[in-house]
């Protein structure tokens, strides 16, 4: 006696479950699941065998921009765009991933001993190809992106997937921070700075509730008379451990991060105590240099 039974519908239904699974519904990559398990497997072999393994981070320039100004239905169509560039511009070897986002992974496996010309000549050969116009909502947009690479052998003592992931994330906001459509490959002191960031970012959110804060005062000279006719406030942040930290280096942080606007206001409300207290003692005359 022979059973027959028909499964085709098991099989169409279990390949949902892995499409949901393992690559992204808007481009039809491979996500971060199928991608980190392919880097896995590209470092494995190039233990066994030698050679090198590289991932190329991508992100697109102001996307958040496009997406407020033009809607998500264009920021979609420019996501799909993305990926079939970014396909275009590598061997067909390669594995393009979409992390989430506008975040894209290009794993570069089994490449030659010169893995960093090489490396350079892919991440050159994807700006090139985003200077083409992208065809958004019936009109043309140059749109840009930021490329960061990391590079993975046995000499540099292989790692997990999720530190080369991580290292070439912090190349490509390495190269973000030199300017947009640039590319960045990841060595250690780039890791050192993240970390470093990340402290002042966290140290800077308590600095003014620890009163670590200084203003100091710069004073404006007329020439002919030597005269003091006005006084520039320059903020200054007296770190605990790391000492007198100029605007410099935490400036920009408070930019990106928010923290400028009570900064600012803090900075202008010391200065008008200041004058307001000057004022009071020293009603016709300029306060001496000891006491700005």
């Amino acid at each position: 006696m022979v059973n027959v039974r028909d499964v085709s519908e098991r099989k169409t239904f279990e390949q949902q479950l892995t499409t949901q699974a393992f690559y992204d519904s808007l481009t039809s990559l491979p996500n971060r699941a199928l991608l980190l398990d392919r880097i896995e497997q590209a470092m494995a072999r190039a233990s066994r065998r030698g050679g090198t393994v590289g991932l190329v981070f991508f992100d697109v320039d102001n996307f958040k921009r496009v997406n407020d100004s033009l809607g998500h239905q264009v920021g979609d169509e420019l996501l799909i765009g993305v990926a079939e560039r970014l396909a275009a511009c590598v061997r067909p070897s390669d594995t393009v991933a979409r992390l989430g986002g506008d975040e894209f992974v290009v794993l570069l496996d089994q490449m030659t001993s010169e893995s960093v010309a090489e490396v350079s000549l892919i991440a050159q050969r994807i700006l090139k190809g985003f200077e083409v116009p992208f065809s958004l909502g019936g009109k043309e947009y140059i749109v840009s992106g930021s490329v960061g690479v990391a590079l993975a052998d046995t000499a540099m003592k292989l790692t997990d997937s999720n530190s080369l992931l991580r290292d070439a994330d912090v190349a490509m906001y390495r190269a973000k921070s030199l300017g947009r459509g640039r590319y960045a490959i990841f060595d250690a002191n780039m890791h050192n700075d993240i970390v470093s960031r990340l402290e002042l970012e966290t140290d800077l959110g308590v600095a003014l509730e620890r009163q670590e804060l200084r203003v100091h005062y710069q004073p404006i000279v007329q020439l002919e008379s030597e005269a003091c006719i006005e006084l520039e406030a320059l903020v200054r942040w007296q770190h605990p451990t790391r000492g007198l930290i100029a605007p410099l280096d935490f400036v920009p942080i408070a930019e990106e991060t928010g923290l400028i606007i009570p900064l600012g206001l803090w900075v202008l409300e010391e200065a008008c105590r200041h004058a307001a207290a000057w004022q009071t003692r020293f009603p016709s005359e300029p306060p001496p240099a000891s006491e700005r």
